[in-house]
């Protein structure tokens, strides 16, 4: 009985909570490129997206009024990697320090550009950072991000006074941002046979290399605990795929991943999902399978050139209902 009830209420929450994704969906490209500037990595933005969603969904119960919900998504987010650096005793200084940090190497670098500022604003104090970034990339007043932080106006607008001063002073060289490789070889025997059960659309042979226990966590919407969930659940919808699929051991911003790809659309090669997996005495102990993270997946695909496809933030958005992929 116990256990009939918890699944009637895990379809319920899923049920919630997919109506909580279509809320939050317009809004979300827009956090993730905040996420972005703030952390200035793929896989930092995507978590911190993730845990700033997570926290909203569980949080909607205690508000009992009506809000602004981009506003909020910001305000969560802003507040969690504030909290973030604090806890983590960075080298950033104080987080309402005016100090400013300046380039020996100056090259004439424009902070007036909109690419210059993306780039010089990682040297900015945290607190600033942020103010920065809302008040001229995401376009908040003043009293927006004051409300989001728990602050004054007046301290906003002299933060942000402060930051713009420190852009306009610092002068640097462009860094290489376009950290992604594919097509590499994997230094692991393991991850080569894993590659190729996915590539010839084996699933028996995936499992094979999986442990019995493994966790897939495909991010965003969905966890399975065990081979014998992955068989009845992802599996058994990756073997219904139509069209050629695989995947090519490569890097993503220093991590090692598996990039997958699909013919679609009459594009050869377009970027589908990512694929990091963990792995331990010869078998995959876990996996995070990102499909159902557009904004990862289009901004790995315009690093390796290469189209993204995507379908939604969902299984119910991507799926039809006999199972199969909508086109």
């Amino acid at each position: 009985m116990a256990d009939q009830n918890l699944e009637q209420l895990e379809k319920s929450l899923r049920d919630i909570r997919n109506r909580f994704v279509l809320l939050t969906s317009p809004h979300r490209p827009a956090l993730w490129n905040f996420c972005l500037k703030l952390t200035g990595s793929p896989w930092d933005a995507e978590d911190l997206l993730q845990d700033t969603l997570l926290k909203a969904f569980s949080r909607m119960a205690l508000l009992g009024q009506a809000i602004d919900l981009k506003a909020y998504l910001f305000r969560m987010a802003s507040n969690a990697w504030i909290d973030q650096k604090r806890h983590l005793k960075t080298s950033f200084g104080d987080l309402d320090s005016a100090e400013e940090t300046a380039s020996d190497q100056a090259t004439g670098f424009q902070a007036e550009s909109r690419e210059a500022m993306e780039i010089l604003v990682s040297t900015l104090p945290p607190r600033q950072r942020v103010i920065l970034l809302l008040s001229d990339m995401f376009d908040f007043k003043a009293y927006e991000v004051a409300g989001m932080l728990d602050t004054s106006e007046g301290a906003v607008k002299a933060a942000l006074h402060r930051a713009r001063g420190s852009l306009k002073k610092l002068q640097t060289e462009t860094p290489e941002l376009h950290r992604a490789r594919t097509g590499l070889t994997p230094p692991d025997p393991l991850i080569s046979r894993y590659i190729d059960a996915f590539n010839r659309r084996d699933p028996e042979a995936l499992v094979a290399l999986l442990d019995k226990e493994a966790v897939n966590e495909i991010v965003g919407d969905w966890e399975e605990h065990g081979t014998d969930m992955m068989k009845k659940s992802s599996l058994h919808y990756w073997s219904l795929e139509e069209g050629r699929i695989w995947v090519e051991y490569g890097t993503l911003f220093g991590k090692s991943v598996l990039f997958g790809f699909r013919e679609h659309d009459g594009h050869p090669k377009v970027l589908a999902e990512i694929l990091s997996l963990q792995t331990a005495e010869d078998r995959v102990v876990s996996q995070k399978w990102y499909f159902f993270c557009p904004e990862l997946l289009e901004y790995a695909a315009s690093l390796l050139g290469v189209p993204a496809k995507t379908w939604g933030y969902t299984f119910d958005q991507a799926y039809n209902e006999d199972g199969t992929l909508k086109t």
